[in-house]
């Protein structure tokens, strides 16, 4: 995200106008949980009430039981917090129900640098913690990317490139980077870069949402443009997204065969992470769901091989939202810098 933790960002989410929102009839937005200190993801433990959720300042990673907030955080990592640093992305291993696997990408305080590590879920307690990938360069405030999802196996991690366009395009590091790894933090012999080489695709700018398609086993990152040029792309082995020094609006990019994004936003919504969506409320059932850190929240249906956006349309506009995820009961869920709220019959 661009500065979500300063003023202009707020500023520039208050001077964009939003559109009208198009809840289907008989549903609203209520509040589900209010009063919260910057939320940035949330993962939901299928089946159940939980929810775990990330503090962007405070370092903690928090426990929903329904409404209520338990007291003492599942973990208190050390963080800076400046800028877009932070605790931020959060994901269950998909097996979770067993091995109770959790992981997070943080800003660690010193040294200064992106971390991932994973933990062990006890009674609600982060336990046994084991560093996934260390030294992943944090030296702004900006572009850290921090977004953690699994498919196929593999985690997949997003970077940014911290304010220098030319890293994106350096296959050779991992910044501006969609990485892949196993889930005990190994390099997977099929990435394309050479062993040992996370890096999966690249000429990323501030990659900020990532969502798995796994009936369609497709990879689907949002991405924060400079003054233009939001992007939602498909995610593919060894790919070039087109940041990178010299990138100019409008085009594919720069580099070695830039790939256009499948939508791009020229007037910018800050799009940040998106979620699939098949559950309770039928009407909102079986497509994709972007939402925006200027306060919109984005109804994307796509073709039937989930490669063309066909229809797009704002559902909702509020305050600025940074993630969206479905919850318990089977309802949508979205979280706001102040709550989580979700989406309900009237």
């Amino acid at each position: 995200m661009r500065a979500t933790a300063g003023a202009a960002v707020v500023a520039l989410a208050l001077s964009l106008a939003a559109p009208a929102s198009a809840l289907p009839r008989g549903t609203e937005v209520e509040t589900y949980k209010g009063g919260l200190s910057f939320p940035v993801d949330m993962a939901w433990v299928k089946g159940t009430k939980k929810i775990f959720f990330t503090e962007k300042n405070t370092g903690k990673i928090r426990v929903m039981v329904g409404r209520r907030l338990k007291q003492r955080a599942c973990a208190n990592l050390d963080v800076a917090n400046d800028g877009e640093a932070g605790l931020l992305g959060i994901a269950l291993h998909p097996d979770f129900a067993r091995n109770k696997r959790l992981y997070v990408y943080f800003t660690n305080r010193e040294p200064r640098e992106n971390r991932v590590v994973r933990f062990t879920v006890r009674r609600n307690r982060c336990r046994e913690r084991t560093a996934i990938m260390r030294g992943i360069a944090a030296s702004s405030g900006y572009h850290n990317g921090g977004q953690l999802e699994f498919g196929g196996g593999r985690l997949f991690i997003a970077t940014g490139e911290v304010h220098d366009p030319a890293e994106a395009q350096d296959t050779t590091n991992r910044l501006g980077k969609i990485l892949r790894v196993k889930p005990g933090g190994g390099v997977p012999a099929d990435n394309p870069f050479g062993i040992d080489n996370p890096v999966w695709s690249y000429g990323h700018r501030n990659p900020f949402g990532l969502v798995y398609r796994k009936g369609k086993k497709i990879l689907y990152e949002t991405e924060n443009g400079p003054s233009c040029d939001d992007e939602l792309n498909i995610i593919r082995r060894a790919r070039n997204y087109g940041w990178g020094a010299g990138y100019q609006c409008g085009t594919n990019g720069v580099g070695l065969d830039p790939k256009a994004p499948i939508r791009r936003w020229s007037n910018i919504i800050v799009p940040t992470d998106p979620c699939f969506y098949k559950g309770r409320m039928r009407r909102l059932s079986g497509d994709l769901y972007v939402p925006g850190f200027n306060g919109d929240l984005r109804r994307m249906v796509l073709n039937d091989r989930g490669t063309r956006v066909r229809r797009e349309r704002v559902i909702h506009s509020g305050d600025g939202m940074i993630d969206c995820a479905k919850g318990p009961g089977g309802w949508l869920y979205f979280l706001t810098p102040s709550g989580i709220f979700r989406i309900v019959p009237r």
